[in-house]
């Protein structure tokens, strides 16, 4: 038996939370019973837009969804970086990409320095960050 994913326990949390079986929350996002619990097990790629659709049919609030993308994150073992329209020039792709990288290449502790760092600039709200020494 395969070994469910985190993704999966959170859509199993949700189907006992609401009451539901595997089939019913299958049919709530158009996909059949065999293909949810493949997504579960890790048996099948989680499809791009599913998280999205799975927060706007059980009207998810922001953490939840921010806990299914992580998850998601997880499994998949990569995340997808998204631009506005104004971000989407040379200069912040060629970040985006130089960062994921080089991401694997940094110590713990760099990490750790990193992630302070953008909880700083997340709970500020600032629209800059700074110098940092990693």
């Amino acid at each position: 038996m395969a070994e469910v994913t985190a993704f999966g326990k959170i859509l199993r949390k949700m189907r006992i939370d609401t009451s539901e079986v595997l089939g019913d929350m299958a049919k709530r996002l158009g996909v059949s019973a065999a293909y949810l619990s493949s997504i579960e097990n890790n048996g099948r790629e989680i499809p791009d837009g599913f998280v999205a659709k799975i927060a706007t049919e059980y009207e998810l609030g922001e953490a939840q969804v921010k806990e299914l993308e992580e998850a998601k994150a997880k499994v998949k073992g990569a995340v997808d970086v998204k631009f506005d329209n104004r971000k989407a020039q040379a200069n912040y792709v060629e970040t985006a990409v130089m960062f994921a990288k080089d991401f694997s290449r940094l110590s713990a502790e760099q990490v750790e320095e990193l992630k302070e760092l953008l909880k700083r600039f997340e709970s500020s709200g600032e629209h800059s960050i700074g110098r940092a020494s990693l």
